[in-house]
């Protein structure tokens, strides 16, 4: 983009030196015949022949954590203390499967049958089914859920192993008490609490939504006529059925909070010194004529 110059003073960098969040680098000029103007930016790890790292996902990672309203740049985040009681959809998304478990089964904004409510108290629903309840229900969209593991058949009615079967999918019969049944189409509750799930993105984006109604670029999005009292929202199962149990530990590794002291440590190891003669023990290697 076109950088006034009136807003900033360009200084020559060196190697080494340590840039300000928000620093202007510099701009990137305009196309010259076949050159392509361009801008190269990569991470280099020391070390001799060591990959370069691609910085666009962990930049993509930031803006989002930025724009949740998680981590700011100044360093504050309300995941703790006093604004932990009313949290962000962000940090909803973010929580620990005990936090989740807990949130889901006290919140009266959700709406839960009794074999559901056991399926939750005994850690057998993933997390990513409970976030997305939590979701919806911080949108101003309460869902009524009718089914969870229990309730339901191994094998959906095309012969496939349901995700419901391994606590990775939920049915929802209801939005803000209007339940889906007759209320799916263009402008009802059901296209939007639809929408609002194909907001998730990452590990948290649903592989199956299925109702009555299908959306133009969103292929997770089906259209199944024995869906027109319920919307099906799945996710591909992370863990088998036998290392179920493993999930709590993998999803507990390190808190939000540890993550934090973790990238501040990164942030204080300095590159290491690299020699750039052999050292005094090296042996001479002559190379053939």
């Amino acid at each position: 983009p076109h950088l006034d110059s009136e807003r900033f003073v360009a200084r020559p960098l060196r190697r080494g030196v340590r840039v300000l969040g928000g620093t202007i680098l510099g701009r990137v000029g305009p196309r010259i015949e076949a050159t392509r103007s361009h801008l190269l930016f990569e991470i280099r790890p020391a070390g001799r022949r060591t990959p370069r790292i691609d910085p666009k996902p962990i930049l993509d990672g930031w803006k989002l954590l930025e724009s949740t309203a998680l981590y700011r740049a100044k360093g504050a985040t309300p995941f703790f203390g006093e604004d932990a009681e009313t949290p962000t959809v962000g940090q909803i998304l973010l929580m620990g499967q005990d936090a989740l478990e807990r949130r889901v089964l006290a919140n009266p904004q959700i709406e839960l049958y009794g074999c559901g409510r056991e399926d939750i108290r005994a850690g057998a629903i993933d997390r990513r089914v409970l976030a997305t309840m939590e979701y919806l229900a911080a949108s101003g969209l309460k869902p009524t859920i009718t089914s969870l593991r229990c309730g339901h058949g191994r094998l959906t009615a095309s012969g496939n192993v349901s995700h419901h079967s391994t606590g990775d999918a939920m049915d929802i019969a209801a939005i803000n008490g209007i339940p889906v049944v007759g209320h799916q189409g263009r402008g009802s509750i059901t296209e939007t609490a639809v929408r609002r799930l194909l907001d998730l993105q990452g590990t948290m984006r649903p592989s199956q939504i299925i109702s009555l109604m299908a959306f133009d670029g969103a292929p997770n999005t089906t259209a199944m006529g024995d869906h027109h009292d319920h919307i099906h929202v799945g996710w591909q199962p992370l863990y088998s059925a036998r290392g179920r149990r493993h999930s709590r530990r993998v999803d507990a590794t390190l808190r939000p909070a540890q993550w934090i002291k973790l990238i501040d440590r990164l942030g204080e190891i300095d590159n290491p010194s690299v020699r750039l003669k052999p050292s005094k023990s090296s042996v001479r290697v002559r190379r053939p004529n």
